[in-house]
């Protein structure tokens, strides 16, 4: 089989699986959501410590990114993917929120990144009247390379 001109596939995942009742993760207004697994990845750098994702190659990316969040009564969360280190970029069209009480939001988007380019899930805003945090207990990070 002739090889030759096959682009070679770029992707990257990060995962927080399920955790139990009593160790569901709070969001904190400032963090990035907290991964416990790597997936899949080939030309990328998913970094559990670092909760984000590097890539290798320059191009157009989907960049799907999905947060199991747990809210009380009136509470609600505002997160973006972020270019790391500096939380002030996020990409464009990529604020998701949730409010209510138990939901799964996420969102996908596409942009282009840079060689290097690392990117993770900011907590940008919660809102919690009664003083107890919003949180979490499964989240999703994936990229792949569309073009290049």
């Amino acid at each position: 089989m002739r090889t030759k001109n096959v682009k070679p596939f770029t992707y990257g995942s990060l995962y927080k699986q399920h955790t139990p009742d009593d160790k569901i993760t709070p969001l904190r207004d400032g963090n990035l959501i907290d991964f416990t697994i790597t997936g899949p990845y080939q030309n990328t750098r998913p970094d559990i410590a670092a909760n984000s994702i590097t890539v290798h190659k320059s191009g157009v990316y989907q960049i799907t990114a999905d947060v199991s969040v747990i809210l009380e009564e009136d509470q609600s969360v505002v997160f973006n993917i972020i270019r790391l280190p500096d939380a002030s970029d996020p990409l464009i069209g990529s604020t998701f929120d949730a409010n209510g009480n138990i939901t799964v939001t996420g969102i996908n988007v596409q942009a282009y990144l840079y060689a290097g380019d690392a990117i993770g899930i900011f907590i940008a805003g919660t809102y919690a009247p009664r003083g107890k945090l919003p949180r979490y207990n499964r989240a999703a990070l994936t990229v792949q390379l569309l073009e290049y």
